[in-house]
């Protein structure tokens, strides 16, 4: 994902304004995303086991927290009333407690009242990613991110744990 992060971030250098925040962004959970929809379906079909070794981090954040943190870093004009005012430079939006695979799994069953889990190991990932049109290292890889610049900031998290972010996500809140 730095393939991407990176040029991204370096288009920002030499911007012509007062104030500029770049956002590296997780995983952004919200009601029917593809992703949120694409995990629900392994749910469904008994497929919501861990994906390969299952040890692999999820980072994410819940959709209200990240509009939150964009209003934030637009300034205290389009900010939250209360909000912390945010440095200037790159920002992690993402929750601070990251998961790993198998937790995300478990924890989408256990909210949309699925038992059943079976794993899906690498190279059945890599051929529904082949299907999907997607990239089979968004399942099979992983990042642990949290942000020392929110933490420092003593900045609230409306979801800061996962079950309650995706209990609000897949409608079950």
């Amino acid at each position: 994902m730095t393939g991407v992060a990176e040029p991204w971030e370096e288009a920002v250098v030499g911007a012509h304004a007062d104030h500029v925040v770049t956002l590296r962004t997780s995983l952004v959970l919200q009601p029917e995303s593809p992703v949120v929809g694409r995990l629900e379906l392994l749910t469904r079909f008994g497929l919501g086991g861990k994906v390969g070794s299952g040890r692999q981090w999820v980072s994410w954040i819940h959709v209200d927290d990240w509009l939150a943190l964009v209003r934030a870093a637009l300034g205290p004009d389009v900010g939250d009333v209360g909000a912390p005012a945010m440095p200037d430079g790159v920002l992690v939006a993402s929750a601070p407690t990251p998961v790993r695979n198998a937790e995300l799994m478990a924890t989408l069953r256990a909210v949309t009242g699925r038992r059943l889990g079976v794993a899906t190991p690498a190279p059945v990932a890599r051929l529904g990613s082949w299907l999907l049109r997607s990239d089979p290292a968004l399942g099979l890889t992983g990042r642990h991110c949290t942000s020392e610049v929110l933490a420092g900031l003593g900045w609230h998290f409306r979801y800061p744990t996962l079950e309650p972010a995706l209990r609000d996500v897949v409608g079950h809140g």
